[in-house]
Order: C-alpha cells, then structure tokens, then sequence
C-alpha cells in the first residue's frame, strides 16, 4: 500500500467517476454521510458489469469487486448462481440462507462516504485547540476528515424475505480512505498520514515521542494524583543498544543511583499456553544469571520487541512482569503483587502488544505492503474555493480482515482486550502504545490518537476501564467504576483460574491507596459496601464452581461466569408503612461480625469464613416454579416451608415465603428431591435491593447442634420482583432474633 503512495492517481471508468467526496454538501446539512451520484446495476453475486469494467482496467472496479465476492466461497458462489435467485449469501454468519420467493438477482449498488469532524476536546488532544476547532471550518477539510467508503448493494426489487420471516435487503462495505485535501492538509493537527512501512519508522517514532510530550505537558487528566511522589518498581530490565545489538539485564532498583528521574516503559501482553511454550521467568535458581545478563536469543518475539521500541525511544529500562517478579516465591509475587498499580501508574509509556496472541507472536512485524490499495483521482466542480478541482485524488484500500475497517476493531477487538490480567493493565496505564496489526494507536485519558491521524470518534472515547484519576474523586465515585469494572472483567478469559482474584487486585489497590477504604483481598470485595456486595448475581449465560478453591462461597469470584454487583433500591424500609414485612424487617439491622485473616489457607476447616448475624429462615423445600413465567425468569426457584396448619387437604401444606436465582444451576437436582431437614436457610441481608437475601446449604454439621457452617448456593427475595408487596406476609414477625450464621 505504501508504495502507491508516490504513483500517479488513475482515472476511474465513467461509472466510478461519479463517487467523488463532495464536502460542500457539509454547506447544506450537517451530517456524517457525503452522498454520491454512483447507482450502478449489476446481477448478484458475481457483479459481470463491474468485472468487465475490471478487465478494462479500472482499478477502483476491480477493489470493489473483490471484496464483493471475496466472502463467498466459490462453490457458493456457484450453488446461488444455480438457485434460480432462491440463494443468498449473509456474510455475518457466512452461511448461505434461503429466500420465501425467488428473485432475478438484479441489484443496485451505491456509494456514500464518512465524513468524521475533528471534534473539540477529542482529537486534537491539547485544551488549547478547543474553541479553534469547534468554531472554526476550514474552507477545503470542513473541520473534518473523509475516512471511509462506504459500498452497498441492494435488490432493485426491493426487500426480500427470508425463509424464517427475518427481511433481507442487501449489505454494505466499508473501504478506509485517504483523501488527498486531508493528506495535504495545511494545519498539521488535522493532516491525515499515510501508515508507515516499517512499524518503528522515523516517522512513527516521532509521532510517539510527540504525542508522550504532548500528554505530559497538556493532560491534567493523565497527572498522577501523587505527582510529587517518586516510584519506580522493585526490579527492572536494562537495555542497552549498541554496535553489538541489544544488551539486556536485570537490576535491583535499590542498586541504581541516582534514582531519582529514572523513566521506565511496562509491557502489557498476552503470554500464550503455558503448558506448551511458557514464556521465560524470572525464578529463586536463575535471578543471578539474569543480573549478568540475559541472552536476548532465549526471549520470547513480545520481550525482545518491547526493548526494541524502549532502544528507539531512548528508554533505558523495561519493566515485564514474567522477568521482574520471581514466579516460584509465592512471598515476591504477594509482595510484587500489591504494588502493580503503582507500575503502570508511574511508567512513562506502557508498550501493549496488541496484535501478539502469545507471547511469541511479536508485535512489530508489518504487512502493510501487501495491503490492497488503489489511487484514483476524482474530479469536483470548480468554484472560488476549488481553483483547481482536477488535482484531487483519494487513496483507497481494504483490510485482510474486514472487522479492522473499525476504527477501534484493532484495539477493542483484539484477543489481548479479552484478557482478564490486561484489563487492569489497560486500566491503570497512565499512557500506552498499542501496537496493532499495521497501525499504532496512542491512548490515555486525555486523548486518542492513530498514526493515521483520523479523527477520533466520541464513541471510541468512552473506555469505562481508564480508572480515574483526579484526588478529588469519592470513594463512591470510585465504585460505580469498580461495579462496571467487575461485570466486564468477569466475562474475560484466564488461562490460570486461580488467578481471578490476582488480576484485580491491582485495580482495589489503587482504590485503596486514594480512598484508604477496606479491600477484602481473599473474597475481593469493600467491607463498606459488603452487605450489597453479598446479593451479587449471574448476570448473563450460566456458571459453574471450580474444583479448586479460590475464594469463599460468597464471593463473586468463587464462580466462573458473568457477574453483576449493580445494585439499585426499590424499596424504602425506613419509610414504609407499619406492621407490614417490610416494616418487621427493619426492625433488625444487618452485622458483620468477624472476617478471616487477609490470606486464608485454602486448607483450613472453614477458609475465608464471614460470621455475621442477621434474621434466618429454614427451608424445606427449593423447587423450580412450575406454573406460568409471569416476570419470574430472574427468580425462577420456589423457597417453601412446611407449614402443618396449612394443609389443604391433599397432602400439601408447604408455603412459599421467597422466589429464588442459584448461582449454579446443576448444584443438585433440586426439582425432584426436598431438601433434608434443616440443610437449607434463607439468610436475610437486605431488605431494600432486588435480592433480599442468600440461599445458604449447611457445609459442615454437628449432630448435636445441628449445621455449624454454610455456602452460599443462591439469592432470593422475599417480595414480588421490584416491589414491596411480600410473597409471603408472614414470612418473619417481630418475635423472630437475629441468628448468628458463619459463612465459608
């Protein structure tokens, strides 16, 4: 793609020269979308008018049809043909579909192109340009950037009609572009850049070095709430590049003098299977070795181009954590552990490995050259504004993968954002490189930048994962970060599972270090806000329970599935009316009693236990609800109780007293068998939530005293869903104590 940067523009054939970036229709409506004259027909889905166009040498026909019928297999291609216009092809789900009628297969396909603002406060960065750019349109780019071509294909028919009812009209591609008004672009903000070659080019190198300048100088954002503090970590790589290549070696921070103004680079990626190719370590029987020196042949492609990019950038030491904290001390990486938040906090740039899906994938090597690309020129009617329209062209191309035409696909879509242990590390970066397939992206809380230099979306800006910043900031504001952070972390992937808690701590960490609030390190969750914490559910997909322990029953990250914390009230027990349940409830408050010690032996009897008191029920009997759904899909379980003097006649005299949701819904075949005598409890916790309470299972049991500990299996409500209409009025009264109950 690079080289035909410096080719001649070619003239299109007569149809494509109608799709022409035409921004003074930015004059008569403000919008996003330039409209073309290009309607072009064609017979689906091999596009005969457009390949003889093709052959005839338009290049721009010859890109488009390309990605037209480059989805479709060929033997597809020939089954849709043979169809009799029965055949489609979906190119989301890449399967064939059927039509409910047959159609000629005649088409018409348009183009339009994204016209994307330079937006105020988003791209460029600095506060500076603020009121410039939101005011100002300059009178050839419109204050914008054309980025993309968008190429769509519909029945001259009109829409069809799939066999299972859905519609179908067609479908749509998107061709990144470079316009050659924002390629030549006076005002070097807004000047759109070819992608380079080579990964670390002069140029690329450049931009990077600007944009850290511009974040340090111009994002009170991006300032460490400790700004006048000094950290580096523990231990670091030092690079050195010399004549005979790159020289690597660990040190102790302790031995480096002076300290004081040493900047260091982190390294955030994906390590791969480490069963078949863990990547190198630093243990307790190697650490000397790797102070002399580490052969830079043993490394894993990820830690020998992170040292290359830190040789570019003048960086004299890297921080990677398989290299800095010994992997076989449980007491160093503990110790390691707690202060991780600090790493990617006070490291000048953390370099992500973006496009690597293992630790020896690397990240710098390009394929930009192989790139599709096409350079045409488009002719506009002259004006005052265009003196000379015939100079234009445009810079056309296609993606190997589609789904990168998005501008935040690279990053976003990337295996290392489906990591639960980058999360945090994207999280608390003060500044990071991603270094994706063929493009570097630059991202911190003042900015979003590409080396392409598109304009950034407001979308592409909201990253709820940037933990804030400002001192100022509450722990409550903190939390509802720490809501939104948990229920995305759990839907990621760990390749260790005991490491759920591990990959978070991090993130409490540097709560804890701004608002001194309480973490429980072995359940992860806030003492103040425990009593909610505890009515945790699933909240998408089902889960499951490991067969190693890693956290206490109660915990969220004691299973493996999607959880949410967000809570909401909706119900007032301090102002509701007398003598109702609600009312008995409040009477007795909720208590936590006692906590296990800050890391629990998994061994022990009672690991990670909770004691609390709170009001208790007996539950005789968990049974799916077996009549109409009626809004019961959350709480989908029947809690009952035997009540003799409620018999009906026929044997039944249970009633339910609370819906319920378990946590894991093969724990046991529940619908068929009633629970034994005394085995199960509904503990009260809050009265005011969606879920009142927890469904507990007895744990360990003493026959004289009956069960002594308890697991969490579930949650339920003791009213109808939302609502402060009991299920059951009398479910507790005011003669009913507080029990004391201990949870495992």
């Amino acid at each position: 793609m690079t080289s035909i940067a410096d080719a001649p523009a070619q003239l299109p054939c007569a149809d494509c020269r109608a799709i022409v970036p035409d921004r003074g229709q930015m004059n008569e409506i403000e919008n996003s979308r330039l409209k073309t004259l290009f309607n072009r027909e064609d017979l689906y889905p091999m596009y005969p008018s457009i390949a003889l166009s093709a052959q005839a040498g338009c290049k721009l026909c010859a890109l488009v049809r390309q990605r037209l019928t480059a989805s479709i297999p060929r033997e597809d291609i020939s089954s849709i043909e043979e169809s009799s216009g029965r055949l489609i092809w979906a190119p989301h789900e890449r399967q064939k579909k059927q039509l409910s009628t047959a159609w000629d297969r005649r088409v018409t396909i348009q183009a339009v192109f994204d016209f994307t603002p330079y937006t105020a406060g988003l791209s460029p960065s600095s506060p500076a340009h603020h009121e410039e750019i939101s005011t100002h349109r300059d009178e050839h780019q419109r204050g914008g950037a054309v980025t993309s071509l968008w190429i769509s294909y519909r029945p001259i028919a009109g829409a069809l009609h799939l066999v299972d009812g859905n519609p179908w009209s067609g479908y749509t591609f998107e061709f990144p572009v470079f316009d050659s008004i924002d390629l030549n672009s006076p005002r070097s903000e807004w000047r759109r850049q070819l992608p380079s070659s080579a990964t670390l080019s002069d140029d690329n190198v450049t931009k990077i070095k600007h944009w850290i300048n511009e974040c340090l100088e111009s994002h009170p954002q991006c300032f460490n709430a400790q700004a006048h503090e000094y950290w580096i970590p523990s231990r670091l790589l030092e690079i050195n590049h010399g004549d005979l290549g790159l020289r690597i070696r660990l040190v102790e921070s302790s031995d480096l003098s002076p300290r004081n103004g040493i900047k260091f680079a982190a390294l955030s990626h994906v390590w791969g299977n480490q069963d078949s190719s863990p990547p190198l370590r630093l243990l307790s029987s190697n650490i000397y070795q790797f102070k002399d020196g580490i052969k830079v042949s043993e490394l894993p492609k990820n830690f020998v181009d992170a040292a290359q990019v830190c040789a570019r950038l003048e960086l004299r030491y890297l921080w990677i954590d398989s290299l800095c904290i010994i992997q076989n001390s449980l007491g160093d990486w503990r110790e390691q552990a707690a202060l991780m938040h600090l790493v990617y906090r006070y490291a000048l740039i953390t370099i992500v490995a973006t496009s690597a899906t293992s630790c020896h994938g690397g990240f710098l090597k390009r394929s930009i050259d192989s790139v599709p690309a096409v350079k045409v020129a488009y002719s506009l009617l002259a004006s005052e504004e265009r003196p000379n329209p015939g100079d234009s062209y445009m810079i056309i191309y296609d993606y190997d993968n589609p789904q990168d035409s998005y501008h935040m696909f690279a990053i976003n879509g990337s295996k290392w954002n489906t990591r639960a242990w980058t999360m945090q590390e994207r999280s608390l970066s003060t500044r990071m490189v991603h270094f994706c397939r063929n493009k570097i992206f630059f991202e911190c809380r003042g900015c979003l930048q590409s080396e392409e230099n598109e304009p950034t979306q407001e979308s592409d800006t909201i990253n709820s994962t940037l933990w804030p910043r400002d001192a100022s900031v509450s722990f409550e504001e903190f939390y509802q970060h720490w809501q939104l952070f948990v229920g995305e972390y759990t839907s990621r992937n760990l390749t260790v599972s005991t490491d759920k808690l591990p990959a978070i701590q991090s993130v409490a960490e540097e709560m804890m270090a701004v608002t001194e609030h309480k973490y429980i390190r072995f359940a992860g969750m806030w003492r103040d806000k425990l009593q909610r914490e505890l009515l945790w559910n699933v909240s998408f997909g089902r889960a499951e329970r490991l067969d190693v322990w890693r956290a206490p029953s109660w915990s969220w990250a004691a299973v493996e599935g999607q959880i949410s914390l967000w809570q909401r009230d909706f119900r007032n027990s301090q102002q509701c009316r007398p003598d109702t349940l609600l009312d008995c409830l409040a009477q007795h408050s909720f208590e936590v009693l006692d906590i296990d010690q800050e890391y629990p032996d998994p061994q022990s009897a009672d690991p990670g236990f909770l004691k609390v008191r709170s009001l208790v029920k007996r539950i005789d009997l968990v049974q799916k609800h077996a009549g109409p759904e009626n809004g019961r899909s959350f709480f989908p379980y029947d809690l009952s109780i035997e009540n003799p003097s409620n018999d009906d006649g026929i044997g039944n005299s249970r009633k339910t007293f609370a819906f319920g949701k378990l946590d894991v819904e093969d724990l046991m075949d529940l619908d068929t068998y009633a629970t034994a005598p005394g085995m199960f409890l509904y503990l009260h916790v809050n009265s005011n939530a969606r879920a009142t309470g927890l469904i507990l299972r007895a744990q360990t049991y003493d026959q004289a005293k009956g069960p002594c500990t308890w697991r969490r299996i579930g949650i339920a409500t003791l009213f109808l869903d939302r609502s402060e209409t009991p299920i059951l009025n009398d479910a507790f009264s005011r003669s009913d104590v507080p029990q004391v109950t201990v949870l495992i």
